[in-house]
């Protein structure tokens, strides 16, 4: 509006003779009941999301922002209930109730975003012409020729569905949509090898072609990017300053090879006295998610078990104003010391376990879920 306009002047009804008059008063008392009350009803119209309080859209308030709160994150839709990366899976987590769908991205020869693990189609996952490809080199249409349904090792109990599909970011959106799940966020990694460049699709493609699709579909304020590469982190921040980034590690990439961290994106950890917490605060990442312990398959109860996350790696996260979520926990036992450690949420195959476990250690874990809508899944097989 043009500050030259003029308007009619407007009694101050806040002066001292104004103020006197207990009518006056009244009104101006009861207006602003009425104002605290439509604040609150609008707030309480939307129910923000556990893992990250929302300011505004593409801006979250991260570093922990409910300590009594355990964000749950279905890994890889939850693997140790259905079929890892598939429709089934992200639907099943919706209705048990997690707060955030984990999966990772990975893009085919004709530069579509498609939800899977690995780089390649694996034998033990996968059936069709094109196991053993690399996704790179592979056209949509190619990799939805594949039937991705076969039991994983160590995971007997998931239930599967015959020929299910590779799904595409969009149709994992589509599927959100779909269920009507305000709620529900989403963690995305974006899988690259900085040591085997030519099994992916260019960084650049990671950098700038995932944002604007979750931008255009709405999802961009619930939606956290993590990577062990953190190229892409580092390149997604400049670019899109308003994406919170996760800072994923494990013990292979906070190691110099040739004298370098290929998988720091430049960064020297000597730089930071070998403090890896510091250096994931220098990329301005919001959460960071180290594996858990090691072996990473087993639990503290394990001879030999070395924790990766401990109290003090969470407190001094906490003190550089960075959310902590370890990966991939799937035993109570850990997931009870990891809750007592402090950390604000656990990524696991069995989500429900942590869900138990949360609700009973910290009282909050979890959300209601969603409805049952098979009718969302068309896409997941054929």
């Amino acid at each position: 509006m043009d500050s030259r306009h003029t308007f009619p002047e407007t009694p101050n009804v806040y002066s001292s003779e104004h103020l006197t008059d207990p009518t006056m008063t009244f009104l101006i008392a009861k207006s602003f009941l009425l104002f605290l009350t439509a604040s609150v009803s609008a707030v309480n119209a939307y129910v923000i999301p556990h893992h990250l309080a929302v300011q505004e859209p593409g801006i979250r308030i991260t570093g922990g922002a409910n300590r009594h709160h355990l964000e749950v994150q279905a890994h890889r839709g939850g693997l140790g209930m259905r079929t890892e990366s598939s429709l089934w899976a992200f639907s099943n987590a919706m209705e048990i109730g997690v707060d955030i769908l984990e999966m990772d991205t990975v893009f085919t020869k004709d530069g579509i975003p498609v939800i899977w693990h690995d780089h390649s189609i694996s034998e033990t996952k996968c059936r069709g012409k094109f196991v053993g490809s690399y996704i790179a080199n592979l056209t949509l249409e190619e990799v939805k020729s594949l039937s991705c349904d076969l039991q994983l090792v160590g995971h007997p109990q998931a239930e599967l569905h015959p020929k299910t599909r590779i799904a595409t970011l969009e149709e994992v959106l589509d599927l959100i949509d779909c269920y009507g799940d305000k709620q529900i966020g989403i963690n995305l990694e974006t899988k690259l090898d900085p040591a085997n460049q030519n099994e992916t699709l260019p960084v650049d493609n990671y950098i700038n072609d995932i944002i604007p699709i979750l931008q255009k579909r709405g999802f961009a304020y619930r939606t956290t990017i993590q990577s062990f590469d953190w190229r892409t982190l580092i390149g997604i921040k400049q670019k899109f300053p308003e994406i919170v980034t996760v800072a994923l590690l494990d013990q292979t990439t906070v190691v110099p090879v040739d004298g370098t961290y290929p998988w720091l994106g430049g960064v020297d950890l000597g730089d930071f006295g070998g403090d890896w917490v510091a250096a994931a605060a220098s990329i301005r990442a919001s959460i960071l998610s180290p594996v858990h312990g090691l072996p990473s398959n087993e639990s503290v109860n394990t001879p030999g078990y070395e924790p990766f996350v401990t109290e003090d790696v969470v407190r001094r996260s906490h003190r550089l104003g960075m959310s902590v979520i370890p990966w991939t926990v799937d035993h109570e036992v850990t997931i009870a010391k990891l809750i007592e450690d402090g950390v604000d949420g656990i990524i696991s195959n069995y989500p429900e376990r942590v869900m138990w476990v949360g609700r009973e250690k910290r009282g909050s874990s979890g959300r209601t879920g969603s409805r049952h809508r098979p009718e969302c899944l068309t896409k997941a097989s054929t």
